[in-house]
């Protein structure tokens, strides 16, 4: 019987398998140890086989996905669901691992939005790699999705900073540490009359006036020190030159490591604040001298009034009367701010318990304070006259006032009459009093004449004339419109002489 021996394979193929093997526990030692540091990455990775399933992911990938896809079953994508960042769905077999697939090209530059199990949405960008063999055969692809959350928050907090910037009311420049400008925003173009391209990339000192170039080295030694500067009331200039009140408040500008690298401006225009402040003192000195004056003039009032009449109450009656025609006028020029009220406005509140008995004429003229407060007396004077005595005293009576500018000379004057019409006959008073000393004493201020008071038996008569400076506030147009505030058909004073 013959032995049977075991035969010994060819040594060719003991080599070829062992080299075989060799290369296999090869290939899983690199699998192993790629996949083993893909795990601790913190980038999210994952990869397919050639037709998409996946094969491998980490768990950045998992975190990102937020669910753990099914190896060898899910594909090409482990996320939930997936959408382009218009918000339209993007389907997994098209998205750009399925094209790296299809093509076996890289994507790159395309973002994706990943939606979680839990309606969470993760903005990425993909960056797929396909895998070839040695054959150069695809046998898969690498994926690494980088997340972009924190990218485009800060994005999006950019664009909000730089909308709320370009939109405020407030002039915001930038500037580094030389003074140089570097931003300038819509409003700072609107307040300071340049536009950026003229400005950014020179000094801060072009806003600067001359006098003033000393503030800026000591800004920015303050910045330096990390300083911040609240509220800084200071002047700047306009492009055309005119100076204008700010208040500025400049902050350091950190960069990323916490390094001072520059400073934020806002200016704010604090012009009109400066003005109103300033017409408030004016207008609280002018209080305090028109309050004693009248007290001064009260005074007055109030111990001539007595002289004449026949009881306390009839005195008091008159008192009062004046006093409260000063009121009215009082009232006039505090609306104005005490910069004076048209002799229209004063004659018209004076005279407005008569009505259209009242035919007023004459163009816009604007008293001083102490001239309104002399008009308003003699006004009350007249009308109360006539009330009691005159015109107003019958139902067909009516008053006649009017005013003119003219300019004889070349000297402008102004002209003042009242006249009364279609009232009782009427002779002159056995007696003068308070009315008598403001109409021929008080008037006789603003006049180059003594005034007239005629007492014709047809009606009263009144006339003062003098210089227009005299008693007005404001410049008066010698051919300004008559301003009329009469009834129909009504006849206006005869112009005066």
């Amino acid at each position: 019987m013959t032995e049977l021996l075991p035969v010994e394979p060819p040594r060719q193929a003991l080599a070829a398998d062992s080299s075989q093997a060799a290369d296999q526990v090869s290939r899983g030692e690199v699998e192993l140890s790629s996949h083993a540091l893909a795990n601790v990455l913190p980038a999210a990775i994952y990869m397919t086989d050639a037709v998409g399933r996946i094969t491998f992911y980490n768990e950045a990938a998992a975190a990102l996905w937020g669910c753990k896809p099914e190896l060898g079953k899910s594909e090409w994508c482990g996320s939930w669901k997936l959408y382009w960042p218009d918000g339209t769905p993007l389907p997994h077999d098209q998205c750009p691992m399925a094209q790296t697939l299809q093509s076996g090209l890289p994507v790159r530059g395309v973002e994706a939005v990943a939606e979680r199990p839990d309606g969470t949405r993760v903005p990425f960008m993909p960056y797929p790699t396909p895998l070839h063999d040695a054959a150069g055969n695809l046998v898969g692809a690498v994926n690494m999705l980088v997340d972009l959350t924190e990218a485009k928050r800060a994005e999006h907090a950019g664009q909000r900073l730089a909308a709320i910037v370009e939109s405020s009311d407030d002039a915001i420049v930038s500037k580094d540490l030389n003074g140089v400008i570097s931003s300038w925003n819509s409003a700072a173009e609107r307040l300071f009359g340049y536009k950026g391209e003229e400005v950014i990339g020179k000094s801060v000192t072009i806003l600067i006036p001359p006098e003033s170039h000393d503030e800026e080295p000591a800004i920015l030694d303050r910045i330096r020190r990390g300083e911040r500067i609240d509220h800084y009331e200071t002047v700047r200039r306009r492009k055309d030159g005119s100076l204008l009140d700010i208040s500025l408040t400049v902050s350091p500008i950190r960069n990323a490591s916490g390094r001072i690298v520059g400073a934020s401006k806002i200016a704010r225009d604090i012009t009109e604040r400066k003005e109103s402040e300033a017409r408030r003192d004016l207008l609280t000195r002018e209080l305090h001298h028109r309050t004693k004056n009248l007290f001064s003039v009260v005074q007055a009032v109030v111990s001539r009034s007595f002289a004449g009449k026949r009881t306390v109450e009839e005195a008091q009656e008159a008192v009062l009367d004046r006093i409260h025609s000063l009121g009215q006028a009082h009232i006039l020029l505090i609306d104005k701010e005490w910069e004076g009220t048209d002799i229209l406005e004063l004659a018209k509140s004076e005279l407005r318990p008569f009505g259209d008995r009242v035919v007023m004429s004459g163009p816009p003229m604007v008293l001083s304070p102490q001239a309104a407060q002399s008009f308003a007396l003699a006004l009350h004077e007249l009308a109360t006259n006539a009330a009691k005595y005159g015109a107003l005293s019958v139902p067909d009576g009516r008053i006649l006032i009017g005013w003119s500018v003219d300019s004889p000379n070349g000297s402008r004057q102004f002209t003042f009459r009242w006249q009364e019409r279609d009232g009782p006959p009427v002779s002159p008073p056995q007696q003068t009093g308070f009315g008598s000393t403001v109409l021929e004493q008080v008037m006789a201020e603003y006049a180059n004449t003594p005034p007239k008071i005629d007492f014709s038996p047809s009606g009263v008569g009144y006339e003062v004339k003098g210089p227009l400076d005299a008693i007005a506030a404001a410049p008066v147009g010698l051919h300004a419109a008559p301003v009329r505030h009469a009834k129909p058909n009504s006849s206006a004073p005869p112009p005066a002489a």
